[in-house]
C-alpha cells in the first residue's frame, strides 16, 4: 500500500446504482461492526489494524450508500487523504484475516456469523465489495476533474461535460463497478 498521507483532499464522483450502494453498505457495515469491537476492547493490535483506523474508514465507507439507486446520477464528495489510507488499512486486515494471518483471528472470529447467523456473508465477498469502493476511491481521473469543474461553473452539460462523463462511466467499467 503506497502511503497518500503527503497527498491533499481530492474531490471524487461517485456513482449511485444498487450494486454500488449494496457494496458501500455491506463494506460500512462491516467495518462498523470489527470498529465497535475495537473500540470496546482497547487493543490496537487484536484487530490487525488500529481502532481510529476501522472507525475512520466505517464513517467514510458507510456514508457512501445512498438510497438513489439510479444509476444516471453522480454524487460528488471531497475525499480526506487520511480517509482513503484508514480504508486501505482495514482492506488489508481484511485480506490478511482471509489467508489465515494469525493477526486476524479476532476478526475472522467476529465476522463468521455476521451479518446473518442464518445465511453468513462469506469474507471474500466482504473484501470484494470492499474492493469496489477503493477502486472508486482511489481512481484519480482527471475526467473527474474535469466534470466536476465544469458542473461546478455551468450546470448546463455541455459536450466537454459529456465527454468526461463518458470517460468516468468507462473507467469505473473497467475497474468492475457496474454503472
Amino acid at each position: 500500500m503506497r502511503s497518500r498521507q503527503a497527498q491533499p483532499d481530492r474531490p471524487v464522483l461517485l456513482p449511485a446504482g444498487f450494486a454500488w450502494n449494496a457494496d458501500a453498505r455491506l463494506a460500512g457495515e462491516v467495518l462498523r461492526t470489527v470498529g465497535s469491537a475495537a473500540v470496546a476492547t482497547l487493543d490496537d493490535t487484536r484487530y490487525a489494524a488500529p481502532a481510529l483506523s476501522w472507525q475512520v474508514a466505517a464513517e467514510l465507507v458507510g456514508d457512501l450508500a445512498t438510497t438513489d439507486n439510479r444509476p444516471q446520477h453522480l454524487r460528488a464528495l471531497t475525499l480526506p487523504a487520511h480517509a482513503l489510507d484508514a480504508v486501505w488499512a482495514c482492506h488489508t486486515a481484511l485480506t490478511q484475516t482471509a489467508n489465515g494471518d494469525a493477526e486476524g483471528t479476532s476478526v475472522a472470529g467476529l465476522l463468521c456469523d455476521y451479518p446473518d447467523p442464518i445465511q453468513p456473508i462469506e469474507l471474500p465477498t466482504v473484501i470484494k465489495a470492499l474492493e469496489h469502493v477503493l477502486a472508486v476511491l482511489s481512481l484519480d481521473l482527471p475526467a473527474a476533474r474535469t466534470l466536476l469543474t465544469r458542473l461546478a461553473l455551468d450546470p448546463a452539460p455541455g459536450p466537454q461535460a459529456q465527454a468526461a462523463l463518458s470517460d468516468v462511466l468507462a473507467s469505473w467499467r473497467t475497474a468492475g463497478i457496474a454503472c
